[in-house]
C-alpha cells in the first residue's frame, strides 16, 4: 500500500500504452479495452469515462452520470485560494462533490496555493464515511479531448480508504508530459482540470489548478 504522501507521475497510453500503471484498460478492471472509436469525435468524452459509463452506468444514478460529463467541459475559471488555504474567490463548479460520494467524502481544504508559480499545490480531502470510497487517484489531460495524453499525479490504493484526512501534493510541472513548468503555464493559459477519482473510475471531484 502507498502512503498518502507517496506519489507516482507518468504519462500513460489511455486504452493503448504499453507502461506506466496502466496497459489498457483491461490492467485496471479485467475489462475488454474495447470502445466505439466513432464516439470520440471532438467534443467528445475521454474515452475510459465513455467506456465507463456505457458499461457501469446501468449501476449509477443518471445524477452521477450527468456530472461526470459535466466534468469534461473546457476549464474557464478557478478556485482562488492563499498558500494556507483560504478561498479568496469561489468557483462553484470547482470541487463538487460526485452524486454517489456525498455524504462519505469531501473536499476539506480547496487546493492551495490557486494560483501557482510552480509551488507544490496542497489538496486536503475528509472521508467520511467508512468502507466507501475504493482507493483514489489524481489525473489530467494536457489535451482534455485525447485519451492518449493522460497524466498520473497521485495514487492512493487503499480500498477502502480510511476514515479522516487524507491529504497530498499536486506538481504543477507534472501537468506537462515532460515536466516542463513553461510547458505546462502555456496550455490553455496556464488552467488546468485535475480529476478525482476512485479505482473504480467513480469521478469523486473534480476542480481547476492555474499555473501563473
Amino acid at each position: 500500500m502507498k502512503s498518502a504522501n507517496e506519489r507516482i507521475s507518468t504519462p500513460v497510453g489511455f486504452l493503448t500504452g504499453r507502461s506506466g500503471i496502466r496497459n489498457g484498460f483491461s490492467t485496471v478492471a479485467g475489462w475488454p479495452a474495447l470502445v466505439n472509436r466513432s464516439l470520440l469525435l471532438k467534443p467528445a468524452l475521454p474515452a475510459l469515462t465513455l467506456l465507463v459509463i456505457l458499461l457501469s452506468g446501468c449501476s449509477r444514478s443518471q445524477d452521477q452520470v450527468d456530472f461526470e460529463q459535466q466534468a469534461y467541459r473546457t476549464p474557464q475559471n478557478y478556485t482562488e485560494t492563499t498558500p494556507n488555504g483560504e478561498v479568496v474567490r469561489r468557483d462553484e463548479d470547482d470541487w463538487r462533490i460526485g452524486p454517489m460520494f456525498q455524504g462519505f467524502v469531501d473536499v476539506q481544504v480547496p487546493p492551495h496555493p490557486n494560483p501557482t508559480r510552480g509551488e507544490p499545490v496542497r489538496i486536503e480531502l475528509i472521508v467520511t464515511g467508512i468502507g466507501t470510497v475504493n482507493g483514489l487517484r489524481a489525473i489530467s489531460y494536457f489535451d482534455m479531448f485525447d485519451e492518449r495524453s493522460m497524466i498520473t499525479h497521485y495514487i492512493h490504493d487503499r480500498s477502502p480508504l480510511e476514515f479522516g484526512t487524507l491529504i497530498f501534493n499536486i506538481y504543477p510541472a507534472e501537468f506537462d508530459p515532460g515536466r516542463n513548468y513553461s510547458n505546462a503555464r502555456s496550455r490553455n493559459d496556464g488552467l488546468h482540470r485535475l480529476f478525482i477519482y476512485d479505482n473504480r473510475w467513480n469521478l469523486i471531484t473534480y476542480g481547476d489548478i492555474k499555473l501563473k
